[in-house]
């Protein structure tokens, strides 16, 4: 019985032995090249200095060291935490300010093109008023052709000309200036000539060569005048001289 039991112990111990055999003759059938072997090792030192100077410096640190570094270890994650959020936060808005600036940029030329169109027709309501005036010039030069009538030519012309003008300062805000009689006044009149005159004040306008316009409050087109001027003293007395010569020569 003894012996047996003693056989069955030997087969126990000699089957991890003959394991280990097998697990070496395993490394053996896969050698490893030099260089891996070398950095294996290199890895495996670095690793067991990580672990010796951790374990000297945990045992060279207090207990309330120990948690003011894992309290300080846990604030560096949540910061770490924290900047991961922002930087995702910053991408996130920097796409959303290139594709603003996009957007931007098509409205800008969406904006220039409606603005050019509107422009190019921004004078249609007032040319169909003139075409409609045009309109009513024509059927009267029609009507004074076929009735070889000048007076109703003129008539119409008259017609029209006031059309013309009850349109412009009605719909569209434009007064003829014709200040005949009035003061001369450099910002709405354009003097191109003066004149002396006995009838009209000095600085007065006394003649319209061609009507001003204004639309609203400002000045389109400056009526260009007369302006009179007050006579001078000598062409008075060449005046009184000239009529007595003419009378002493009657008298003789």
């Amino acid at each position: 019985m003894d012996e047996i039991d003693n056989k069955e112990s030997d087969e126990y111990v000699a089957q991890p032995v003959e394991q280990e055999k097998k697990a070496e003759s395993a490394d053996e059938d896969t050698p490893l090249t030099s260089a891996e072997g070398g950095r294996a090792k290199t890895k495996e030192r670095t690793s067991q200095k990580k672990k010796s100077l951790k374990e000297k410096l945990l045992d060279s640190l207090g207990e309330e060291e120990i948690k003011e570094l894992l309290a300080a270890k846990e604030e560096l994650e949540d910061k770490n935490k924290l900047l991961e959020e922002k930087s995702d936060l910053l991408l996130e808005y920097e796409d959303l300010l290139k594709r603003k600036q996009a957007e931007f940029e098509n409205y800008k030329k969406r904006a220039q093109r409606e603005f050019d169109e509107n422009k190019k027709y921004a004078t249609t309501e007032l040319l169909l008023d003139i075409i409609n005036t045009i309109d009513n010039l024509e059927r009267a030069s029609d009507s004074a052709q076929s009735s070889k009538d000048f007076d109703a030519l003129l008539e119409g012309i008259v017609i029209v000309e006031n059309q013309f003008k009850s349109l412009l300062e009605k719909k569209y805000g434009v007064v003829v200036i014709d200040d005949v009689g009035k003061e001369f006044d450099p910002n709405i009149h354009d003097a191109i000539m003066m004149e002396e005159s006995d009838e009209y004040e000095d600085d007065t306008v006394i003649e319209n060569f061609q009507k001003g316009y204004r639309l609203y409050e400002r000045i389109i087109r400056p009526a260009k005048v007369k302006v009179a001027k007050a006579v001078s003293p000598f062409s008075e007395e060449e005046d009184e001289e000239d009529g007595s010569t003419a009378s002493s020569e009657k008298g003789v």
